[in-house]
């Protein structure tokens, strides 16, 4: 590998360590999120685990800090070379889903990734927002369904985008290569991806037992 992807890499993932979620349950609550409620070490956990809206808030939005900080660090330390940056920023996301400080446990990258994607394109937060409330409101009332919907919707839509679209909602300068920009988004909605394999399951399971239980009544 390219000893500067690398740096980016390594850069980005460290970044990603810092668990938000952890310090913050910690602190205000003197707990271990990983041992509260589903275990996610997220914002969406914590608000559930809490009751507060404004720690839930909080925790998105210094994980989301996470995100532009891996961004904008590896533009300050690598010019506007747009593969550094887009390794950083989907190695971010990979340290905050995948935390070897708390034992390879983490969150599912929704905010850190919010963050990156507001750095390089913006429009991506979008396409995945439209995918997620058509999966609620059209699939199933269900986060667990619509943020799997989410993500693998808005990825199919990012590369059905034409690229002048993608190059006119690209805030990042010098991204020249949209083949790239669409690869980092399919890397960073990946990750995602991985980290609701387990809740789809679990929901699946749910079906599945409801089902049985309908049919026994």
């Amino acid at each position: 590998m390219n000893v500067g992807l690398l740096g980016a890499a390594l850069l980005g993932y460290a970044i990603g360590l810092v668990p938000v979620a952890f310090i913050l349950m910690k602190l205000t609550r003197g707990k271990d999120i990983r041992t509260e409620g589903t275990g996610n070490v997220g914002a969406m956990n914590v608000y559930e685990v809490t009751g507060s809206r404004w720690i839930g808030i909080l925790t998105f939005l210094l994980d989301a800090l996470k995100g532009v900080a891996a961004v904008l660090l590896a533009q300050t330390i690598f010019g506007h070379w747009f593969l550094a940056t887009a390794v950083a920023g989907a190695a971010c996301v990979a340290g905050h889903n995948f935390n070897i400080v708390l034992g390879g446990k983490g969150g599912r990258g929704l905010a850190t990734a919010t963050g990156v994607f507001a750095i390089v394109n913006p429009f991506m937060i979008l396409l995945w927002d439209i995918m997620y409330l058509t999966g609620y409101f059209v699939i199933r009332r269900d986060i667990r369904v619509a943020s799997m919907v989410a993500t693998l919707g808005s990825g199919v839509l990012i590369f059905s985008t034409p690229e002048r679209v993608l190059r006119l909602t690209t805030i990042l300068p010098d991204v020249y290569s949209m083949t790239e920009l669409k690869l980092f988004a399919a890397a960073t909605l990946f990750l995602i991806f991985v980290r609701f394999v387990a809740p789809m399951r679990e929901f699946m399971a749910e079906e599945h037992e409801k089902h049985y239980s309908d049919e026994a009544e």
